[in-house]
């Protein structure tokens, strides 16, 4: 529900907002197509146009403001005051010259905004700030997409008595003709490849979401109806379109009868209509127009939103709807969510409509978004927003008025009563990879068809995912459970956030789009094999058409969130031609090689413990195992070949500072003459001298296997490594294994002699945040300890969200299974400074742990016991662990992390990216010469650690795999925020796996190595993964 952009108006007409906290079906942001102006067209090069006040209709302000004498008066109470003004048309931004706005009155300073579509505020290039001493005031506006708003702002203090009036404003735009674009014609239409019998089937949705002004742009309307079979309208079937966008504080009522009783209702336009269908209309007949003419090609539309807590005017749910009087009681507001359901119906469905829309709608989403965590969204989601704003942010008016969630319920009865039976009826809403969400909108979907009179044929996976976040294996796992309960799910507004690392330029886009594309082929893949497999994944839908026009280019808060960045979310990109990512559905084998995420453990002592990599073609299996320490890189290097060949060698080529460009790398080369025979083939070990590496340091680097004069390579399969690391993988370096000694604490807050034998782990992967600090950890048999000291200025709780708060968030992985998304034995602890708690995983109890807070002179400590809860623990065994602490500022907000292993920041929704802990004896135990280094595996045991094992005598093995992405979004739903699961190799038929080796037991691994393990699979090139 958020076209975002495209799909979530801000305020409500210009607002959407977690894609990575929260989600939410965004305010799809009217999204302007670029104005098109032909050759054959006659219009001067330059023009300018002039809007009077009275034909600025206010949008939304909290200064305050008043129509007099053909002029706006403004009065400023407050710092920040502000007051934003629709323009009558947009205006392409591409064309503006300037905007000049007259003004005259003016007390103080006064700054200007320019907004385009989408924005629920004005970007920094588009704001010129504290402006005085004249009646003209002019900015130049940038960006792509249409301009929408103009807007005052003061920053003066509050008291200052700043005020203004508004004249008029005059755009100058430049109107020198451009050439029409096209479309490719020539290429295969995207819904083919969704509707085929391999992939979702011939009665599978495969749509887009669009906006009012878009349909006057044919050359996308010429992507529409080639490519898509669907549409959803973004903004024109929400509350507030329906209701005109009338955002005042009240309304005009007027009486109706309604199931034989008298009822008040609003008048949203000059004609007393309480509905305005003029929008929504505009763009069904859009749509019926081309059906007529193109009935074997149809395009079918769904209906977006009856119920929302966003995008519905705060008036609607007063008396006689006006916001300075009470709320409605819960009776009133049945009646009038039963007249607002009805009429919308009988509009399209009724015996006025006279059967013209039959068949066009498939569905309609009923309720959106109405999950916050593992329950109902209320109306304190977030304290610090009010509900008497016309825009309510996170917060539900509609719990206000019921305290309960009745109105889901009744919405579902009143849609099931006046829909016809042929539209499907649906509940959407986003973040819905989370674990935690997933239960509560399982919740959601119980509750509801469990009703009597209800209705719920379908759940919309919102699907705002993000490129460093994406998991497959996750969004697997919460589908099956979604189509479980609701019968079936469709993908509603697809799209996925750029990577953090994600910047301007050629290169970097050149590389991101091919990073998008593995996701879309992921995803895709994973729907796929969910329908094969039984699962009834009936559609996706892509939340847009061309990229400038994604509600995911301006800043918003709602819907899961967008920060304004710079993104490329979408299949077509502005110039209407397909992306990497549209081939990722139609023909995989045509995207560029995929640049792989591997990790480099440290080196503790002789021994080499960290992740082994493998890749082969047909003739040649290789694997390696990287790790560092102070001197450089090593390459533990095992090949299979029984042919043995002069050419035959191994190289490693590493970009120290991961350019991804031209080089002269710093390569290392092994002849198998030099290299140790092994039967069936030879291993290496190679080392790459290098300094000042450090804990997430990020360097390129390739392996590449020559096979007489076959070459095969780990990652650049354009064997371009001698001169470029355009293709090398990026390797992030991190801590090695880490062993806790054996003792108990008291838990009071205070470091005790035991502590003493505790390591300090510091924590040093810092995303943004001011702080520091270090962790040191214990075990015994009944507990695992935690004393973190944290050094932080700023000491905050007021976020909404608990993963906003200053806080210690503790992941736990008791089997070390280092799995893509959580198993039973999962957990993450947030514990915030004042001792709070908040939880993650089926065995992350309130009862399973005990903690203590203080609060110290530069920050905090925290010391917290964790029971066991699914392993015996001894000597020698391996769990996985994870620290991050949450940083907020004064506001607030949160601004950063601090983490000990894990740079992105996906903790919450995967334990293969926790750090590794050894439990070791009692101190007094220890034996100085012990052969058993700090991280490293006891050669006497022959300790060789499996996938999902974790060397212990229980027996535990590894857990099957659940999946689950997640929105990137800052997210109140989410547990915590972060990024990524890394796109897999880069052929369609690729694979991961994991697992730990150790050079003490290499022998083993090179028998099961050149016996084939994780060989599976015919492609030309194969890879896989083993993790600790």
């Amino acid at each position: 529900m958020k076209r975002k952009k495209l799909l979530k108006q801000g305020a409500c007409i210009a607002v959407c907002s977690t894609m990575l906290a929260t989600g939410v079906t965004q305010l799809i942001p009217a999204y302007q197509a670029q104005s098109l102006v032909f050759a054959d067209e006659v219009q001067q090069n330059i023009k300018k146009t002039t809007y009077t006040a009275d034909k600025l209709t206010v949008d939304w302000g909290n200064a305050g403001y008043e129509l007099t004498d053909g002029v706006w008066k403004v009065t400023f109470n407050n710092q920040y005051d502000q007051v934003k003004w629709r323009l009558p048309e947009t205006v392409d931004m591409s064309t503006v010259k300037s905007v000049t706005f007259n003004v005259k009155d003016q007390k103080g300073s006064v700054s200007l905004k320019v907004y385009k579509n989408g924005d629920e505020d004005a970007d920094g290039a588009n704001t010129k700030y504290e402006l005085t001493g004249a009646d003209e005031y002019s900015i130049s506006p940038t960006g792509e997409g249409d301009m929408v708003a103009v807007g005052l702002m003061t920053t003066d203090n509050a008291g200052s008595g700043s005020a203004i009036s508004l004249v008029s404003v005059t755009v100058e735009t430049d109107t020198t003709p451009k050439t029409p674009p096209e479309i490719e014609q020539n290429i295969e239409d995207w819904k083919k490849s969704v509707t085929s019998s391999d992939a979702l089937g011939e009665n599978a949705i495969a749509g887009t979401g669009i906006m009012l002004d878009e349909i006057k742009d044919n050359t996308l309307m010429d992507l529409v109806e080639k490519h898509f079979n669907a549409v959803t309208f973004g903004n024109e079937l929400k509350p507030d379109a329906l209701f005109n966008y009338q955002l005042e504080k009240s309304v005009k009522t007027k009486t109706v009868q309604f199931d034989g009783q008298d009822l008040e209702v609003p008048m949203v336009n000059d004609a007393g209509d309480s509905l305005d269908f003029s929008r929504a209309d505009a763009m069904v007949d859009k749509i019926l127009e081309w059906n007529a003419a193109h009935p074997d090609r149809k395009i079918r539309i769904r209906g977006h939103v009856l119920v929302w807590h966003s995008q519905t005017p705060e008036w609607f749910f007063h008396e006689n709807y006006d916001i300075s009087k009470p709320y409605v009681d819960k009776e009133t507001m049945n009646r009038r969510l039963e007249w607002y359901i009805s009429s919308v119906f009988d509009h399209y469905f009724g015996e006025a409509a006279n059967k013209k829309y039959d068949g066009l709608f498939y569905g309609w989403d009923v309720v959106n978004e109405a999950v916050i965590g593992n329950t109902y969204r209320t109306d304190t989601v977030s304290p610090a927003e009010s509900l008497d704003e016309i825009r309510h942010g996170n917060n539900s008016s509609w719990w206000h008025v019921y305290k309960s969630n009745e109105f889901i319920i009744n919405a579902f009865k009143y849609a099931n009563k006046y829909a016809p039976s042929d539209v499907e009826l649906y509940y959407n809403d986003f973040g819905e990879t989370d674990n935690i969400k997933s239960e509560g909108i399982i919740k959601l979907i119980s509750d509801v068809k469990s009703a009597q009179g209800t209705r719920l044929d379908a759940f919309g996976m919102q699907a705002h995912y993000s490129v460093d976040s994406f998991s497959a294996a996750q969004f697997k796992t919460v589908a099956k459970k979604y189509a479980e309960a609701a019968g079936k799910v469709q993908l509603t507004e697809l799209d996925f956030q750029a990577s953090a690392a994600y910047k301007s330029g050629a290169a970097s886009k050149e590389s991101e789009y091919t990073k998008m594309a593995y996701c879309h082929k992921q995803l895709f893949d994973a729907a796929k094999d969910l329908k094969k497999n039984g699962t009834n994944v009936a559609g996706i839908t892509v939340w847009g058409v061309i990229e400038p026009n994604s509600w995911l280019h301006s800043q918003s808060n709602v819907g899961g969130g967008a920060d304004g960045s710079k993104q490329c979310p979408l299949l077509f990109d502005g110039k209407y031609k397909a992306k990497p990512a549209y081939w990722a559905y139609v023909d995989a084998t045509k995207l560029e090689p995929l640049i792989q995420d591997i990790v480099v453990a440290e080196q503790k002592g002789d021994t080499m413990s960290g992740t082994e990599y493998s890749f082969s073609d047909d003739d040649t299996q290789a694997a390696f195992i990287p790790t560092w320490d102070k001197d450089g890189l090593n390459v533990l290097v095992s090949v299979k070949d029984a042919t043995i060949n002069d050419t035959d060698e191994v190289t490693v080529y590493v970009d120290e500072t991961n350019s991804a460009g031209d080089v002269t790398p710093v390569k290392k080369t092994v002849k198998r003459s030099e290299a140790q025979a092994v039967d069936g083939g030879y291993r290496a070990t190679i080392k790459v001298p290098m300094t000042d590496l450090k804990v997430a340091k990020t360097i390129g680097m390739d392996v590449k296997v020559m096979n007489n004069d076959k070459a095969v390579s780990f990652n650049d399969l354009k064997e371009m490594q001698e001169t470029s690391s355009k293709y090398y993988a990026k390797a992030t370096l991190k801590p090695g294994i880490e062993k806790a000694t054996k003792a108990t604490v008291k838990i009071d807050g205070e470091a005790d002699s035991e502590w003493d034998k505790a390591v300090a782990i510091p924590l040093t992967i810092n995303l943004g945040a001011k702080v520091t600090a270090d962790a040191k950890v214990l075990w015994d048999d009944e507990n695992l300890y935690v004393y973190a000291t944290v050094k932080d200025p700023v000491l905050n709780k007021d976020g909404g969200e608990a993963y906003q708060q200053d806080s210690l968030e503790v992941f736990i992985d008791e089997n070390n299974a280092k799995t893509e998304s959580y198993d039973d034995d999962d957990k993450q602890y947030r514990i915030n400074y004042e001792n709070e708690h908040s939880f993650n995983g089926k065995k992350c109890l309130e009862e399973n742990v005990q903690s203590a807070a203080k609060v110290t002179g530069d920050g905090y400590v925290i010391e917290a016991a964790f029971k066991w809860t699914d392993i015996k623990p001894k000597k020698g065994d391996r769990i996985g662990l994870e620290f991050q602490i949450n940083d907020a500022d004064a506001s607030g907000a949160r601004i950063g992390t601090l983490s000990w292993n894990d740079e992105t920041g996906m903790g919450w929704s995967k334990s293969s990216v926790y750090g590794t802990i050894e439990l070791a004896a009692e101190a007094k135990d220890e034996v100085s010469d012990d052969n058993s280094k700090p991280g490293t595996d006891d050669p006497s045991t022959g300790n060789t650690e499996k996938p999902g094992t974790n060397n212990s005598s229980t027996g535990n093995t590894e857990k099957p795999g659940t999946g689950k992405p997640a929105i990137n979004k800052p997210s109140a739903d989410k547990p915590a925020t972060g990024s990524t699961n890394k796109p897999l190799a880069n052929k369609p038929a690729a694979k991961k796996a994991a697992k730990t080796s150790d050079q003490s037991a290499t022998a083993a691994f090179i028998v099961l190595f050149l016996a084939g393990v994780s060989m599976a699979g015919a492609s030309r090139l194969r890879r896989s993964r083993k993790q600790s």
